[in-house]
């Protein structure tokens, strides 16, 4: 077939349940928009996908900035390539050799590929995973600056297809620097 699957309990030689894996937020009721971190869920801000709350532990987001208020949501894209945490979320945003990322990193990482702590101090809990991002050259900065303002998180503004993106260094103003999402 050619697609990527994946088990979907923890041991798929004993119980043989598997589904097709997904690169795109898919599901919920908002036919499939992508994930807007950070989100409020409750009385926690999420900086990445959560399974709090959903049915069988499946990881899910908001598709806007506030679920309680708009109620909006998708599964999560499948993020995980390898690592020592398959099977968990990028945890955003986390510590790594005391630095705070934002966004996923190639930083230590000799292949050059993309990678998060799944959970909010590497330098401590040691717990990694590749992150799956084709469609974009140069990762995304976070804080950036664009229009005098400091934005977290990837944004749609002035985009004419609506696309979401980020700039690659910490001012879009200055450098004009930028890059789509990962969808």
């Amino acid at each position: 077939m050619g697609r990527p699957w994946c088990a979907t309990t923890s041991n798929y030689d004993k119980d043989h349940l598997w589904r097709f894996c997904f690169s795109k937020a898919y599901g919920g009721n908002s036919n499939g928009q992508r994930c807007i971190f950070p989100f409020i869920y409750k009385t926690k801000l999420f900086h990445s996908c959560t399974n709090a709350g959903g049915k069988m532990g499946n990881f899910w987001c908001a598709t806007t900035q506030n679920y309680n208020q708009d109620k909006l949501w998708s599964y999560c894209p499948d993020i995980t390539l390898g690592g020592n945490a398959v099977g968990k979320s990028c945890a955003f945003p986390f510590i790594y050799k005391k630095k705070v990322y934002y966004t996923c990193t190639s930083d230590g990482e000799s292949s050059g590929k993309l990678w998060c702590s799944t959970t909010g101090n590497y330098d401590v809990d040691k717990k990694w995973t590749y992150c799956s991002k084709p469609d974009y050259d140069k990762p995304c900065v976070f804080p950036f600056i664009y229009k005098k303002f400091k934005f977290r998180t990837c944004t749609n503004l002035a985009e004419a297809k609506g696309k979401f993106w980020c700039s690659t260094t910490d001012n879009y103003d200055r450098d004009h620097q930028w890059s789509y999402c990962p969808a």
